[in-house]
């Protein structure tokens, strides 16, 4: 071990420790930057950031006080803060889901009525989509024969037809779209409500721990 009486300002850290010591007699050891143990009255402020060992004179250890977390370790430390408040944020949200399940329903046979009722809804407004598309279709049809009529006397169909045409392809298209944006919303309602019906099942049964993950 080697012993060095060091001379400078002392770190608030080594004040504090000082004060707070019987007689003042504290004394810290350190390793050096080449692994030798070295002790003194005060902490040089080169080695204020590594791990120091706070002893009385007679050897015996008082505290001992960590490094000073690298760069490294403090960017590990943050990634793994916000991965825990990400986790807590998910089981909180839970939590508010469960409860509201368990407001919602009083029985398996409760949720089933409100499944069934819901994609019924759905179905109505799919059917409703498909009925509005054939119309549509069927009327861009007779444009289409009304514009073929002209063009096989060789003529130019009339602006108004045309016109006519067009309007009916964007109808179309929308409609379409509307009817695939209505299949996809039904098929995510009956997994919602399989994964609620199997959650209900859990949470009633014990076989679910409330507000788990």
């Amino acid at each position: 071990m080697v012993w060095r009486k060091t001379l400078g300002i002392l770190t608030p850290l080594s004040i504090l420790l000082l004060l707070a010591s019987p007689a003042h007699a504290a004394i810290y050891c350190w390793k050096n930057n080449v692994a030798v143990e070295e002790c003194a009255g005060s902490i040089p402020a080169e080695y204020s950031q590594k791990r120091i060992v706070v002893k009385r004179d007679n050897g015996t250890i008082i505290r001992i006080i960590a490094a000073a977390k690298t760069p490294a370790e403090l960017e590990r430390d943050r990634i793994l803060k916000e991965k825990e408040a990400i986790k807590e944020a998910k089981r909180k949200k839970r939590e508010r889901l469960d409860r509201i399940l368990l407001d919602s329903y009083a029985t398996e046979r409760d949720l089933v009525l409100a499944r069934d009722n819901n994609l019924n809804g759905a179905q109505a407004a799919i059917d409703r989509s498909k009925r509005r598309l054939k119309t549509l279709q069927s009327n861009q049809n007779d444009n289409q024969k009304r514009a073929a009529d002209f063009e096989r006397t060789g003529k130019k169909p009339p602006k108004h037809i045309l016109d006519e045409l067009d309007k009916y392809r964007r109808l179309i298209t929308a409609e379409k779209r509307r009817l695939e944006t209505l299949e996809i919303d039904k098929k995510e309602r009956e997994k919602r409500y399989h994964t609620d019906f199997e959650r209900f099942k859990g949470l009633k049964s014990g076989r679910i721990k409330y507000g788990s993950l």
